[in-house]
């Protein structure tokens, strides 16, 4: 066997062959078998890429896609720090919960006081868009101080 076709059976090329022979412990004659046996100790020439690895690194170029895009989302601004976001519910559970007590135990009471079934429906229904009213303005509030605050985090 030629070292040409040597090189050809060890898929790689007369350079890199010629470049291992000068390498300590190298078989000193064109032998397939004591080459693979280097070559696979020493870890030489390209590995070639198996299903597996290229599954591997195709999950990392996706997952370092998807950590870019987030880190581009809340640079423009588009997303909201989770932190920003649970204090900000946590304000609106407060207050909705304060509304809800005002109009349910406070003003209920009176508001029903000497009117028959048909005039206590109206009335519910206008307590019930009363309190959708202050809820949508606190949801506007809430986006408002929310994205201002994010930005403010995001420097």
């Amino acid at each position: 066997m030629s070292w040409k076709d040597l090189a050809a059976r060890l898929e790689t090329t007369v350079q890199s062959l010629h470049r291992w022979r000068q390498m300590d412990g190298a078989p000193a004659e064109p032998n397939l078998e004591e080459w693979q046996a280097f070559k696979a100790l020493r870890i030489l020439g390209r590995d070639r890429p198996t299903s597996e690895l290229v599954a591997l690194k195709a999950e990392l170029l996706r997952e370092q896609i998807r950590r870019e895009r987030g880190r581009n989302a809340r640079e423009s601004g588009e997303v909201i720090d989770r932190e920003v976001v649970e204090a900000m519910l946590a304000t609106l559970g407060q207050k909705l919960d304060a509304l809800l007590t005002l109009k349910l135990t406070v003003e209920l009471g009176p508001r029903m006081v000497g009117k028959n079934a048909a005039e206590m429906c109206v009335e519910g229904a206008l307590i019930v868009d009363e309190i959708r009213e202050v809820i949508n303005a606190n949801i506007t509030l809430f986006e408002t101080d929310v994205l201002a605050k994010s930005r403010d985090s995001n420097g």
